[in-house]
């Protein structure tokens, strides 16, 4: 039965023992983040660990001047190990591999059915007397019989399953060094226009870090020529860069303008 045992136990961790690498997932403009990674690929990349909401977790490494490649997600019942995570980090050249701590989600149990082969040998001895005209006789034997059969045996199991997670990053070089977003419909009623973009997160160390932009601002033009919104943003960015240029802002109701010297 202990042979059995560990069986089960082996087929359920090999199920998903690739689970990092199986349930990877990349991120549509991953090779672009890839032309744009600041250094050579490690050929281990470095590995931490996270909790909380993803959304969070995305911040916290774009301000750290990281963009994802992109991500694996997989539920499994085996023990996963850090190391498959970093293993996929490296296969597709991350530098970074943020391991979200697993979440437990439920327990599955149940019995798995093995049968094996059941042999039952039984043995029989006799006497026989036989009598004739020089007398008796006494004659000796024995018998084997053998059955051929099977037995079934129900091995229980007790599984508990774990959502897994890995981001993976790339230290990019960052033009600018802001994301932003479009105007929502009540921000466009307090401009009273359709144009510009709001700053959602600063890159530590950017152009835009170094020129105190803030979270929160809204970026009205560059160069005096209006921000039709994010494409719009990323075009007038791509058209300036290597240059210093001057933004429009709104901070807190008020007009700011800002210098600010775009990289290569």
């Amino acid at each position: 039965m202990r042979v059995f045992l560990i069986v089960l136990t082996v087929l359920f961790l090999s199920s998903c023992a690739t689970g990092y690498a199986q349930f990877y997932q990349a991120y549509p403009d991953s090779g672009r983040t890839l032309e744009r990674r600041a250094t050579p690929a490690p050929q281990v990349p470095t590995a931490e660990r996270a909790s909380g909401n993803v959304q969070d977790i995305f911040a916290t490494y774009l301000r750290r001047g990281y963009n994802a490649l992109g991500y694996s997600h997989f539920n499994s019942g085996a023990a996963e190990s850090d190391n498959g995570a970093i293993a996929q980090g490296a296969k597709i050249g991350a530098d970074l591999v943020v391991i979200v701590d697993p979440r437990y989600t439920d327990t599955q149990s149940g019995a798995i059915p093995i049968t094996t082969p059941k042999t039952t040998t039984s043995y029989t001895t006799g006497t026989a007397t036989a009598y004739g005209p020089s007398g008796t006789t006494t004659a000796y034997g024995n018998a084997t019989t053998t059955t051929y059969g099977s037995q079934t045996a129900y091995v229980p199991y007790s599984v508990d399953r774990f959502d897994y997670g890995a981001i993976y990053f790339v230290r990019t070089r960052f033009q600018f060094g802001a994301f932003f977003r479009d105007l929502t419909t009540d921000e466009r009623q307090e401009l009273q226009s359709n144009k510009g973009v709001v700053v959602t997160i600063i890159v530590d160390g950017s152009p835009a870090y170094d020129a105190d932009f803030l979270e929160g601002d809204m970026i009205l033009a560059i160069n005096g020529k209006p921000v039709g919104g994010g494409e719009s943003m990323a075009d007038a960015l791509l058209r300036h860069k290597g240059q210093l240029v001057t933004m429009s802002v709104m901070r807190n109701g008020t007009i700011l303008s800002k210098a600010v010297t775009l990289r290569d």
